[in-house]
């Protein structure tokens, strides 16, 4: 499993189990694979602990991800955040793996 924090939305991207030239790209929020892939490729499967989802060509999403990096402007990811909620969960997530690095979960 793959996770990335966008300034739009936390994504989990994984293999597809059965198209090989896929990925399965998944959300928590309904607005972040929009946001990131474009309109009309989200759809839900309420059975599924992440609810939003997307089948997308390998090759997009490489194309998507690599572009961010080569556009990458900021020197501080947090502060590119405006979505509070959002903001607050990305917050939740360093402070459990600054615990990490300093060795609170041994």
């Amino acid at each position: 499993m793959m996770w990335l924090a966008f300034t739009e939305g936390w994504l989990s991207i994984v293999a597809h189990r059965s198209k090989p030239d896929m990925l399965l790209v998944r959300a928590r929020q309904e607005r972040t694979i929009p946001r990131i892939f474009g309109k009309g490729v989200m759809f839900t499967d309420p059975t599924a602990d992440y609810l939003y989802r997307a089948e997308i060509p390998r090759e997009k999403v490489i194309e998507v991800v690599s572009k961010r990096f080569n556009d990458m402007q900021y020197d501080n990811f947090k502060n590119t955040i405006s979505d509070i909620e959002y903001a607050n969960a990305c917050m939740d997530v360093w402070h459990i793996m600054f615990g990490l690095q300093r060795g609170v979960y041994k």
